[in-house]
């Protein structure tokens, strides 16, 4: 059981947060039946997220047993029989599908299923193509924000959903980059890499991130109702700025999940964003320029 639920990855439940986006820069946070509402989608993504998560280790077992690290993984390692992660994958599918039907969370099962396709088609041929790779992983993340705004039935600035896109091409890159020094050749993408073309492909993905987050605080329609959210800037860009430092000096970029939460820097930056960001949209946080 243990093993198992090692295999279902709980710490990569941190993606599904993106949900709450909406809910935040919406400033409906101190609204219970919104809260509520997201909270089960989050839930909903954690659940589908994680059966995919079984279903791709069933699949990559064969290359993962070659891998330095993956190698360990409960499925990989035969801890976890492949009946058993099946198994469990359509138990947490369909149970994750459940939620928003039952709970009547508008488009929730749309957009579950537009993740779910998302991910079907990663697994059947984008992870064999490089950059499409990353990019085919980011949509997943888009769709996670636009999941959130859309059960609430709120705008989210296109600045918002472009930041998380490029932030999302930031970690995807970084996790390649730390992949193809590894030397390991359990992933097919890598062979059309080099490392000066992903150290290419981390900057300019980092820089476009930090400059849409940039306009966001500034220029949107959010920024404009509540403008002490430009004193947020400067936490995004110091936690790129700590990833980079992460990636080029500790070879740390394998697992953005385990350094969002490990490192003391990391996840402190993210907290006194959140805190900062829940208050400039707050009543209470709301000034006149």
């Amino acid at each position: 059981m243990i093993a198992l639920l090692i295999a279902m990855r709980p710490r990569q439940w941190t993606k599904n947060l993106l949900v709450f986006a909406g809910l935040i820069f919406a400033g409906k946070f101190g609204d219970p039946g919104a809260v509520w509402l997201v909270t089960a989608l989050f839930a909903a993504f954690c659940l589908v997220s994680t059966a995919g998560y079984l279903l791709n280790d069933i699949i990559d077992r064969a290359g993962d047993v070659n891998h330095p690290e993956k190698r360990l993984r409960p499925i990989a390692s035969g801890k976890v029989s492949i009946p058993a992660a099946a198994a469990a994958s359509a138990v947490l599918l369909v149970t994750g599908f459940a939620i928003p039907l039952v709970m009547g969370i508008p488009y929730g099962v749309g957009l579950l299923a537009v993740y779910v396709a998302n991910q079907v088609f990663y697994m059947a041929i984008a992870r064999r193509v490089a950059i499409l790779d990353v990019f085919v992983i980011s949509v997943g993340f888009l769709v996670r924000a636009v999941a959130g705004a859309a059960a609430l039935r709120v705008f989210i600035s296109p600045w918002l959903l472009v930041c998380t896109f490029l932030l999302a091409l930031f970690l995807g890159f970084s996790k390649r980059k730390h992949e193809y020094d590894l030397g390991a050749n359990a992933r097919a993408s890598l062979s059309a890499y080099t490392g000066q073309l992903l150290d290419q492909f981390i900057m300019i993905s980092a820089a476009a991130a930090a400059l849409s987050y940039s306009v966001y605080a500034i220029e949107s329609h959010t920024a404009t109702a509540h403008p002490m959210l430009v004193l947020t800037i400067p936490f995004p860009i110091f936690g790129i700025f700590r990833y980079l430092q992460l990636v080029y000096k500790d070879n740390g970029g394998g697992n953005p999940d385990q350094a969002l939460v490990k490192d003391p820097w990391m996840y402190g930056t993210i907290l006194l964003w959140a805190a900062l960001s829940l208050y400039a949209v707050s009543t209470e946080g709301w000034v006149s320029p």
